[in-house]
């Protein structure tokens, strides 16, 4: 008898999250699961993401009376602390999709999988854990950019602001200060107020996305990330991209080429490539013209076959 797909916080509103519920969503509809979602924070009614279909929830508390061993935990590592690995013997598989949010990964699940490239490096330099690298998808196709980029406001900029806000506001600051004795009139012709006011509350993905169409830059001050899917969703929405790679970026930022992102903590580069971005139109646009090409390539279909693939073989392991 099939058993049934459990997912930890599914609904919590971030990108990873998001991307568990889509695990979920394939092994429902490509492999014909019941899912249930274990939350003690979130529902889907939030407001940030929209969720088709909507699948059941139960406490996370209540996961020991669940879970058997027919069934499938689908868990991020920031749920490590939860020590699922020991507690149960259904099919655990664990999307690694960062490196911050966790202290000590559960060594205990069946399979893992990472989001990028300098995740799959540090679980395979920390941990010994040779995995496969699924990277996340974007979907735009709903907000497509309605204004090219001429068409923006000029100087109009976004601000992603992930992690320490206190370390992204002393960054912000000494980018500001570099600029003001390179090129004054280009920082002073900046609305921050207005960028930091846009980026302070979360919005609804939609109207973010609506939002990243509108400007002609996003500076990026996230600098620990497992793949970084705003800078990338920004390219798709037809921004020049500017700021720090956040790391896991690395697997779509080509500076000079597709963006101008840097190697953290290289704070006078940031600076510098924000002004060349602002003065040298052809450079700016070259560089978002590119950004979408890239951000195109990063569609759901990508992400649906190559998570059959990876669930087919741990089905095999696990003798389902």
């Amino acid at each position: 008898m099939k058993g049934k797909v459990y997912v930890v916080n599914a609904y919590v509103p971030n990108g990873g999250t998001l991307m568990a519920y889509h695990m979920a969503v394939i092994l429902h509809r490509d492999f014909g699961y019941e899912v249930c979602v274990l939350t003690d924070q979130h529902g889907p009614d939030h407001g940030i993401f929209v969720y088709d279909p909507v699948f059941e929830t139960k406490p996370l508390a209540d996961i020991g009376e669940l879970i058997t061993s027919r069934d499938v935990l689908i868990c991020n590592p920031s749920f490590s602390p939860h020590n699922f690995g020991l507690r149960f013997n259904c099919l655990k598989i664990m999307y690694v999709q960062g490196f911050t949010t966790f202290s000590l990964i559960d060594r205990f699940f069946d399979h893992y999988v990472s989001v990028s490239g300098f995740v799959q490096n540090f679980l395979s330099s920390t941990y010994d854990l040779k995995t496969r690298v699924i990277p996340p998808f974007i979907s735009l196709n709903a907000h497509s950019p309605a204004l090219s980029w001429l068409d923006r406001p000029e100087g109009s900029l976004a601000l992603n602001l992930k992690g320490s806000y206190d370390l992204q506001s002393l960054l912000l600051g000494r980018i500001r200060q570099r600029m003001t004795i390179i090129a004054p009139h280009i920082e002073a012709g900046i609305d921050w107020d207005k960028a930091l006011q846009l980026s302070a509350a979360k919005l609804p993905h939609g109207n973010m996305l609506r939002r990243l169409g509108e400007v002609r830059y996003l500076l990026s001050l996230a600098v620990g990330e497992g793949f970084g899917l705003v800078p990338l969703e920004a390219m798709g929405m037809g921004a020049t991209v500017v700021g720090f790679d956040g790391f896991g970026g690395r697997d779509y930022a080509r500076h000079g080429d597709n963006c101008a992102l840097r190697a953290y903590p290289d704070i006078d580069g940031v600076a510098d490539d924000l002004v060349r971005v602002l003065t040298d139109t052809g450079y700016a646009q070259s560089l978002a013209r590119k950004g979408r090409e890239t951000a195109n390539l990063y569609t759901y279909e990508r992400f649906r076959a190559a998570w059959i693939e990876e669930f087919q073989q741990a089905f095999r392991r696990k003798g389902f």
